[in-house]
């Protein structure tokens, strides 16, 4: 069901495609990428296989061990979503088992004059799973 609605991504793409595939866009002033892969690819402390039902094989990762504390790598939308008269949702999964350099993850909406607002945040997940 999630990965056919509409915005859903799996990130089942080639190469750098996922970016348009997903309507996501690289930040060009962070100091680092997110990249996509497969747990064969990234490292020793991995997930073994991704959220995806069914044949999935690919995720959208970052690699910390090699950044700095305060590093940023983000990630946008590439379209504007119209202000919600409901409640909106954003879901996904995430996998960050703790190692030293686990950093925390950020979500974000920016309001319409620009200022970032945060709406989660976490810094650790205690189990080894998505």
């Amino acid at each position: 069901y999630y990965t056919s609605i509409p915005g859903s991504c799996n990130f089942e793409t080639q190469d750098q495609e996922w970016t348009t595939v997903c309507e996501l866009t690289q930040d060009t002033t962070d100091d680092f990428d997110w990249n996509i892969s497969n747990s064969a690819v990234t490292g020793q402390t991995h997930p073994h296989t991704d959220h995806t039902p069914g044949k999935g094989q690919r995720f959208l990762y970052v690699n910390s061990s090699t950044q700095k504390e305060g590093n940023r790598a983000r990630i946008t939308t590439t379209k504007f979503f119209p202000p919600s008269l409901g409640v909106c949702r954003v879901r996904f999964w995430f996998w960050m088992f703790p190692s030293r350099q686990t950093g925390v993850l950020k979500v974000y909406t920016v309001e319409e004059h620009g200022m970032d607002i945060l709406m989660w945040s976490s810094s650790r997940n205690e189990e080894n799973k998505w």
